[in-house]
């Protein structure tokens, strides 16, 4: 039996056959394999070194074909970096991860390197030397810290993880204070607290501790370690924090100011495991009082969303089926199980609601009315254009330009005289994950400078006299109404695509017909001739490549650039953080609303939408960049058509740019080594564009000029 994560929220029971291992591993039964925050995460959102479908689990005991135990410590590594070599393989280069980047502990079966071992002493009940993992990774941090005896600590979370640094702690002749605002984490913990003499405190006046650990995600329990720390205190920076928070810069200062000593504490070595299983022995008792319950594997994804909140201590799967012979207390729950968490509701600014639907065309009606550029004309436009007094050809790809416009306007003197540039902008989750040179923040600082007319687009659109257009798709930040912005904000940014999908399907529909509707907008003002749109978005070449992949098949390698300029170790980090997300979520190629709202981002929906509802007016679409690209392969995938209206703008350095262009057919107006976005290739070429129209219909041919043609 064992426990298959197939998708977000989906863990399903299936039938564990037994294989014959791959060289280097053994094969193993597995007894019992507790459930740690991290697996239930994976669970909930996925993770970024996550391949589906995948077995999680790397709190495992396990039992060998001779009957012998073990604990496995669920690392992989190299055995040659200068960390493997030093003692501190937790931190390998290549190190892979049980549960992560191969199956783990949630199964009747397993396979894992004779070295991963540790034996587990008979006189520990197994069920309990589960907890080996994260007492080992306690015993990391107090590596750290080097307490000595009589020493204060203090520990911020009184979850399963802070009540065994507690108790660790205390059997170095340390005194614990651990902080839990949660009276009912409190409660839950009430045996432990009596047998160990360890009281919860909601909070405390007292300061001056000579040591502290953060065994919770909250950044004020973070900034309240500091607070508390003495001069020349340490802190053990234990568990991560929730993402995208700020933390006060006066009191980081205190650091500076008292001589702290700051150390990371992440995983665990294979020693620090066999020191996790040698408390274990000396406190079982305890140990057992922080398990929640003992379960059957058919109870584990009903529990995921309790292990989520971090409001349960340890559940333990049992894969023996003889938890009870351990005299503990399988199979009932001490508490109500949480419902699954649903999706926060999509809050709808009242500006933004708008009335797409009575004002202008939906979706199906603008794909209708998109029809394909009519070939009527091609030989009267050609002969036109090869009669103009020049030799033939010689005006290179402007003749090229002056065709196409002709066939899309179907005329022979095309005119593009009404120009707008769109400039599509918003925040991607997807920055959390170190993808870009710049931080978010810019993106918000960048549509600020847009308004206030200091950007490369404003210059350009000045000098060509286009107007010009900001729409905020989905910026985290907020901006006071200006007469060239549009609200168009879905979200405050996308979600990180590398642990859960971009955005929910309801969000990415709306998000292209809110691109449509900014675009019938300007239209119904004054009739848009040429349309060229631009953005801005911290992060999106990341989601542009990984689009670009989706679509054509090049590789995550093959596609990926330097973006806002990385350098080689994050652009390294970039690419397998695209291939990673393109395996996860595995988008379909020719869907183009599945390749949104896994991978995408908002303004790339608009400029999709708005690429859909210019084509639909018959209107000449000028395309940027590699981001700008990206948005119309997923317009040219929901509808083909489009294809004759588009122009690319300009050859952008980013290399998914090449085959993005390919796919569809467009070889770019210019190469200026450009790589800035916004929009400002487009500008550039359709002033190009509007010189190949003034050419075709102002540039006399031989006979109007009285000029002899020698051909």
């Amino acid at each position: 039996m064992r426990l298959l994560l197939t998708g977000l929220k989906k863990l399903d029971m299936k039938e564990a056959g037994k294989s014959d291992p791959p060289e280097g591993f053994r094969a193993l039964s597995v007894r019992y394999c507790a459930i740690c925050r991290t697996d239930a995460k994976m669970w909930h959102e996925g993770h970024r070194d996550l391949v589906l479908p995948r077995v999680l689990g790397h709190e495992l005991i396990v039992e060998g074909e001779d009957g012998r135990r073990f604990a496995v410590w669920p690392g992989s590594t190299c055995g040659q970096c200068v960390y493997c070599l030093s003692g501190r393989e937790n931190l390998c280069e290549k190190m892979k991860i049980m549960g992560f980047h191969h199956d783990g502990g949630f199964s009747s079966h397993v396979v894992a390197p004779p070295e991963n071992l540790i034996p587990v002493d008979d006189d520990i009940p197994l069920p309990v030397a589960s907890l080996a993992e994260p007492a080992g990774c306690v015993q990391n941090a107090l590596e750290h810290l080097q307490p000595q005896k009589g020493e204060r600590i203090i520990i911020y979370g009184g979850g399963s993880v802070g009540l065994i640094a507690a108790l660790a702690c205390r059997e170095r002749g340390v005194i614990p204070l651990v902080i839990e605002k949660d009276e009912k984490k409190i409660k839950r913990s009430a045996a432990f607290q009596r047998a160990e003499g360890i009281t919860l405190q909601k909070e405390t006046t007292d300061s001056e501790f000579d040591m502290a650990l953060n065994a919770c995600a909250d950044p004020v329990a973070f900034s309240m370690c500091i607070a508390k720390l003495a001069k020349g205190g340490r802190l053990a920076f234990f568990g991560g924090l929730t993402k995208n928070k700020t933390l006060e810069t006066n009191l980081l200062n205190l650091m500076h100011y008292k001589e702290m000593i700051l150390s990371g504490a992440y995983g665990l070595t294979r020693k620090h495991m066999r020191d996790g299983l040698t408390l274990i022995g000396k406190k079982a008792g305890s140990f057992e009082k922080l398990i929640e319950d003992i379960i059957p594997p058919s109870r584990a994804a009903d529990l995921m969303p309790d292990v989520l909140s971090g409001k349960a201590l340890k559940y333990v799967i049992d894969f023996s089926g003889d938890g009870s012979e351990w005299g503990l207390s399988p199979g009932k729950s001490s508490h109500k199980i949480s419902e699954s968490s649903a999706s926060a509701s999509l809050k709808i600014n009242p500006e933004n609601e708008g009335t797409p639907g009575a004002a202008f065309p939906g979706l199906r009606h603008v794909l209708e009315a998109i029809h394909p550029v009519s070939d009527d004309i091609r030989a009267e436009a050609v002969s036109k254009m090869d009669n103009k007094t020049k030799p033939l050809g010689s005006l290179g790809r402007l003749e090229a330009l002056a065709l196409r416009i002709s066939l899309i306007q179907n005329t022979l003197n095309p005119r593009v005289d009404r120009k707008s540039i769109m400039v599509f902008a918003a925040d991607h989750g997807v920055v959390e994950e170190g993808v870009s040179a710049y931080p978010a923040s810019v993106t918000g600082e960048m549509v600020k400078n847009f308004l206030d007319g200091g950007a490369a687009i404003n210059v350009l659109c000045r000098q060509f006299d286009m107007d010009m257009s900001i729409v905020d798709m989905g910026v985290n930040a907020d901006f006071s109404p200006h007469p060239k912005l549009f609200d168009g904000k879905i979200r405050k940014g996308t979600r990180n695509f590398a642990l859960e999908e971009a955005m929910t399907p309801r969000e990415a529909e709306e998000a292209v017909e809110k691109g449509m509707e900014v675009f019938f907008r300007k239209y119904a003002l004054n009739r848009i001739d040429m349309v060229g749109l631009g953005e801005m978005g911290i992060g999106n070449t990341t989601s542009a490549s990984a689009i670009i992949c989706a679509v054509t098949g090049i590789t995550p390698i093959q596609a990926t650039g330097r973006g806002t300029g990385l350098d080689d170790k994050g652009l390294e980090r970039k690419a397998r953080i695209i291939e990673n997300a393109l395996n996860f979520h595995q988008p379909d190629s020719r869907g183009g609303f599945d390749i949104l709202r896994k991978i995408g981002g908002y303004e790339i929906a608009g400029i999709a939408g708005a690429v859909l509802a210019a084509a639909s007016k018959g209107t000449v679409v000028v395309l940027d960049g590699v981001i700008s690209t990206a948005a119309g392969l997923i317009a040219y995938a929901l509808k083909p058509e489009i294809g004759g209206y588009l122009i690319s703008g300009h050859q952008s350095v980013e290399v998914a740019h090449h085959a993005a262009l390919s796919h569809m057919g467009l070889d770019p107006v210019i190469d200026f080594q450009m790589r800035l976005g916004e929009g400002t290739g487009a500008a550039i070429a359709m002033n190009a564009v509007d010189t190949a129209c003034r050419i075709m219909r102002e540039m006399a041919s031989f006979e109007e000029a009285g000029v002899s043609n020698k051909d």
